[in-house]
């Protein structure tokens, strides 16, 4: 069994948030997360993009944007 907790994942998808920026990420369970969401406070407002882990098994573990959504609205850019 691997005796690290985390592993090197890059996040792909619209800028400024997840434009293959590196990140550390938990293993859950002793996998790979499945998804990822990161949210940003930007002028009071809050927005979340989740991503999707790609098919690559190699670190760093690409994740690909799926959806943003803002405190305001439903999700407002789908992939």
């Amino acid at each position: 069994m691997n005796e690290r907790a985390t592993y090197k994942a890059v996040l792909l998808g619209p800028n400024p948030i997840g434009s293959g920026e590196p990140i550390e990420l938990f293993f859950v369970d002793g996998k790979h997360q499945e998804t990822v969401v990161v949210s940003v406070d930007e002028d009071g407002e809050t927005i979340t993009r989740r991503y999707r882990k790609g098919a690559e098994t190699t670190e760093p573990i690409p994740y690909r944007f799926v959806e943003e959504t803002d405190s305001d609205s439903p999700p407002s850019v789908q992939n």
